[in-house]
């Protein structure tokens, strides 16, 4: 069994998505976090995800990106995918973010229904701003609209008004 890190609810091994309240379900792995180092924010490099492996071999693995709403506290695990949007959900429009922010007043705080997205690259993890009309900010500098900018490994991610703390984690 896998319980849901987030509420709790246990769920069959294999299962990705929570049923309770659609949080990505880690596979029983424990998630470690490397910080990013401090000397190198103001000229990020983009995360990469490499993991220890038995022999001192070098192994990829995919990351798993924990994102805190900075008003509320509310974690949210997404999984490993090459490409990540970020928005409102707008069903009407056949618009369904991989993260909704509607539930954090992300309407009010100024989230469009497609804003940003995450991707991966090459190993390495950008964000990019796909045309919001708020903008997007990466540390406190805004972000060029279709432009992809290096995500650190650990960073402050503003869309419109709504602030949120990304973590890229490794399974290990």
């Amino acid at each position: 069994m896998i319980e849901c890190p987030s509420c709790g609810k246990k769920h069959r091994l294999g299962t990705l998505f929570c049923s309770e309240c659609g949080v990505y379900l880690p596979s029983g792995k424990t998630l470690r976090t490397e910080p990013f180092p401090t000397d190198e924010l103001s000229a990020p490099r983009a995360a990469t995800w490499e993991t220890e492996v038995p022999g001192n071999d070098r192994e990829k693995a995919p990351p798993v990106i924990r994102v805190r709403i900075v008003d509320t506290g509310r974690e949210i695990v997404l999984p490993a995918l090459p490409e990540l949007l970020l928005g409102r959900l707008d069903p009407t429009h056949g618009i369904f973010p991989h993260l909704d922010l509607g539930a954090e007043r992300g309407l009010e705080m100024g989230v469009s229904r497609r804003h940003a997205k995450i991707v991966q690259r090459e190993g390495k993890m950008y964000v990019e701003d796909v045309g919001s009309a708020n903008g997007t900010f990466l540390n406190g500098q805004r972000l060029t609209p279709y432009l992809p900018y290096p995500l650190p490994r650990e960073a402050e991610l503003q869309l419109g008004r709504l602030r949120l703390h990304i973590t890229v984690c490794t399974e290990s």
